[in-house]
Formats: C-alpha cells, structure tokens, sequence
C-alpha cells in the first residue's frame, strides 16, 4: 500500500491516491481521496479487503498517516488498529528507502503514466468512477513478465481469498487484545533505534 499526492483538478481541489496491490499476483485498487487522514485510508482498505481478500501482512512505509500521531508517538494510529484488529500484520519499510516497496512503487509510476496523466477529471465523483474502471482493466489484462505473462486475474488463487464480511464503524474504537507489527530498521553507529516516533538507545 502506498500514497501519492497531493494532485490537484482544476480549480485548485487538492486530493490523493491510495494505491493498494496484492504482492503475489498484481492485483490493484486505486482509491482517490478526499485527504490523507487515516479514516480515509482505513475506508479505501475496507472497500479493497471486503470486495478482493484480506492479506495476512500490509507492507507500507512511515507515512504519519499510516502509523498514528505525532502528538502521541507511541500511540496505535487507525489504520494500524484496523489491521491488527482483523489479524493483519503491519510491516514497516525502512523510513526514506521506497525501493524496498518496489512492487507498489512501480504500480505507482504506470497508474500516473497510463491513468492519472492520460484522462482529464472534472470532480473527485468522476476520478473514483475511473480509478475502478482503471482497476478493473489493469487486473483484467495487463499482462506481467514476472508472471510469466499472465494477469492478476488468471493469477487470483479463489481458495485463498479471505473477504472482509464484518462491518467496521470507524467512528467507534477498535478494540485490540493482540496483534503483531513488524518494523524493518537499518541501526547506523549511533545505535539508536526509532520506531513510531520514539528513539531506543541500544
């Protein structure tokens, strides 16, 4: 999963793009946002895990919007709440090292070439609409070397997809008794550790 943004229709509306792709067949969801608060995302991920599968990890980067709150560093933010809540284990790349998200980085780069720059868009109404024909057209035909050139479809393994059948009300708390996030972290000489804000001398 990763953001990108802001992007802007004419007219100054400033909005984002949550790209979200199963690492093992290239099957996407692009959701535009109206922002990047963390309800936003967490609604972007329920719509992708309810109408695809839900992952047994979500692979992302330190963006705050994904982790918590700078105002309570040590805090669980809702999108890692979300996904802790439903089994899912968060792994955290290292902070500015975006080629160990290779995979959705380069999704990235060909839904701003093939999606993004090549239609005009007169509201955020009409970019979601094409963003899920964007989607569809990509899962239904694109065709990968890496997978020996088939599409995410053909690739989509229907004994293993587990749909999100609860319904989340992200106005409410989710509550968590376990759950497990992974960060990857390269410790430089000073042997200091940080993690979601906080730095741990080693």
């Amino acid at each position: 999963m990763d953001l990108v943004g802001p992007k802007y229709l004419a007219g100054g509306f400033r909005f984002y793009i949550l790209d979200i792709i199963d690492t093992e067949n290239h099957y996407a969801g692009v959701y535009p946002l109206k922002d990047k608060s963390s309800k936003s995302i967490a609604g972007a991920l329920i719509d992708f895990w309810a109408t695809y599968s839900m992952p047994d990890y979500l692979q992302i980067d330190n963006e705050l919007s994904f982790r918590g709150s700078n105002r309570y560093p040590r805090s669980l933010g809702l999108v890692l709440r979300l996904a802790l809540s439903l089994g899912i284990t968060p792994i955290f790349i290292p902070p500015a090292e975006p080629w160990r998200n290779g995979i959705i980085e380069k999704f990235n780069h060909n839904m701003l070439k093939y999606f993004f720059s090549t239609q005009r868009f007169s509201t955020l109404n009409d970019i979601e609409q094409k963003a899920r024909e964007f989607s569809g057209f990509h899962n239904q035909n694109h065709r990968y070397s890496s997978q020996g050139g088939k599409t995410p479809n053909m690739l989509v393994d229907k004994s293993n997809i587990y749909k999100l059948t609860k319904r989340i009300n992200l106005d409410k708390p989710i509550p968590l008794e376990e759950g497990k996030i992974i960060f990857i972290r390269f410790i430089r000489s000073d042997n200091v550790l940080k993690i979601l804000n906080s730095k741990f001398r080693l």
